[in-house]
């Protein structure tokens, strides 16, 4: 969400990468010749996994802030048996073993048999808010997929300036567009649709899936033009799907060139700047209130993604992609441990999403303490921030998919509850199978069996585009807007969300680019 988040995902990965003696080194696979070139990894616990695998040249120099580039097929066999350097970062603690650097567009895979046939396929979008983040990450280690029958990919792309420093207006077409992360993505699904069957996957049943910010770059990365046909399947974990517009990423870019003494239209002076330079420039940009819409660095509407993405079923796009798509209900919890959230960019977003609605912030208060009465107003006034960033979107797309759609539209509400932080924002990152993050604030309550539900309920839908496990009922979106609780115990819930909101029901119907949202 932002780079607090970071801190949150990248001290998990530190805590999970820390070790004590050194194991040996695990057995290699056989070679595996894919289209892109011949590769070679590890097995670990029947697992074939293989790391760092190049999918585009590296974006700098000549090919900094325009649309990625392919890789050429390599020359003999690429060790692909750790970690490749991971995107600069706005923000956030580093792992010792993640290295930064230019050559980052690099992806891992997670396969149970190579020379499987059909095996669907999910495609993980990391989270951290647009500016941090990696595949490369412990925690989303894909073991606990593969032994449940999936090929299962993660990726870096470009962040903050990188990604989405809006160029075009002061440096010409193509230059710096607002969605270089998204075009990534969109890189990233081309090289699995085409290399994806010598791992065992089926190019023609892949999933996009992230929480957080890989959610909304998940559901910006559909709205994209260049997507359409390489996702057929779609899980947002949490997104926040806010975006900026083309006049205030002016200013931001403008803004930033001026503080670096680059001129308009110089852009070799540009690419000749240290990234690091433009990540020292960020904590000045993050004061700027005028400009965070709500953050700084989001996907720009503009010719390249024209739609706002939590409009897109509503006109049309995404109607071909099953959705399971859901929320934690308390979500702002993670961020109030690090941020004081009055009058922050979660109170901003809140007061704003509510105001769309026509409504009045002081009813929406009154609804909270009526339906969650255990909550005192400070409890309420949590709740209600994280559901106006995170779970209001969600329904709005998850409302359009199930109308204009004739695909299965899938919504939960994760309740699993730790002792410290409640049902908060990452927790449902169990799904990996691979810890909790931050374990020592989330507490020890027994989570191996929710993480396993929703592990199997994700693969079932990868496999099917039906989420359901047996035993447990999980009915469509359109029946009345159903929504599972993700709980040691799942279940349906009672009332749903927009039953108990009604009045924030015109901004779910709303169009949100025509609201400024």
């Amino acid at each position: 969400m932002n780079r607090r988040e970071f801190i949150f995902t990248s001290a998990a990965s530190t805590l999970l990468l820390s070790s004590g003696c050194t194991a040996p080194p695990p057995p290699r696979t056989s070679v595996i010749a894919a289209p892109a070139g011949n590769l070679q990894g590890h097995v670990i616990d029947g697992v074939q996994r293989f790391l760092g695998i190049p999918y585009a040249q590296p974006p700098f120099g000549e090919r900094r802030w325009r649309a990625p580039v392919r890789r050429p097929r390599w020359s003999g066999v690429l060790q692909a048996t750790g970690y490749g350097q991971i995107c600069p970062q706005t923000g956030g603690l580093l792992s010792n073993s993640l290295l930064e650097g230019e050559d980052c567009l690099n992806l891992n895979i997670w396969t149970p048999d190579p020379s499987a046939r059909d095996l669907p396929v999910m495609v993980w979008a990391h989270g951290g808010g647009q500016i941090s983040g990696s595949g490369a990450n412990e925690l989303y280690d894909g073991g606990h997929f593969a032994r449940e029958g999936v090929v299962l990919v993660t990726c870096n792309r470009r962040l903050g300036a990188e990604g989405f420093l809006y160029l075009e207006e002061l440096f010409g077409d193509g230059i710096g567009p607002g969605n270089l992360g998204m075009q990534d993505l969109i890189c990233v699904l081309q090289w699995v649709a085409d290399n994806i069957q010598a791992f065992g996957g089926n190019p023609n049943n892949v999933t996009l899936f992230g929480e957080s910010g890989g959610a909304a770059a998940t559901q910006a990365t559909i709205t994209t033009p260049g997507c359409v046909g390489l996702v057929h399947k779609a899980i947002l974990q949490s997104g926040g799907h806010a975006v900026q517009r083309p006049a205030t990423a002016t200013a931001i870019a403008r803004h930033v060139t001026e503080r670096l003494n680059i001129r308009a239209g110089d852009l070799d002076a540009l690419r000749q700047v240290p990234w690091q330079q433009f990540i020292a420039l960020y904590p000045d940009l993050e004061t700027r209130t005028d400009w965070a819409q709500p953050q700084i660095y989001l996907p720009v509407i503009n010719k390249h993604m024209p739609t706002h993405p939590v409009d897109a079923p509503h006109v049309g796009i995404g109607l071909d992609i099953d959705y399971l798509i859901g929320s934690c209900r308390d979500e702002i919890n993670l961020f109030s441990l690090f941020l004081e959230l009055e009058g922050s960019q979660f109170e901003r977003r809140a007061r704003q999403v509510v105001a769309a609605a026509g409504a009045s912030w002081s009813d929406v208060m009154a609804g909270y303490a009526q339906s969650r009465p255990q909550l005192d107003a400070s409890e309420c006034f949590k709740a209600a921030l994280g559901d106006m960033w995170f779970r209001v979107p969600s329904l709005r797309i998850a409302d359009g998919h199930q109308r204009y759609s004739a695909r299965g539209t899938y919504v939960y509400l994760f309740e699993w509850s730790s002792p410290l932080l409640g049902a908060a924002h990452a927790l449902d990152l169990m799904v990996f199978g691979n810890g909790l993050a931050l374990p020592f604030l989330a507490g020890f309550k027994d989570y191996d069996g929710t993480a396993e539900f929703m592990r199997k309920a994700w693969v079932a839908f990868a496999k099917s585009g039906n989420p359901q496990v047996a035993g447990h009922g999980w009915p469509p979106y359109r029946q009345q807007q159903a929504t599972l609780s993700i709980n040691q115990t799942p279940a349906l819930i009672a009332e749903p969300y927009r039953q108990q909101f009604p009045m924030l029901e015109p901004v779910i119907e709303r169009n949100w680019l025509q609201a400024g949202l």
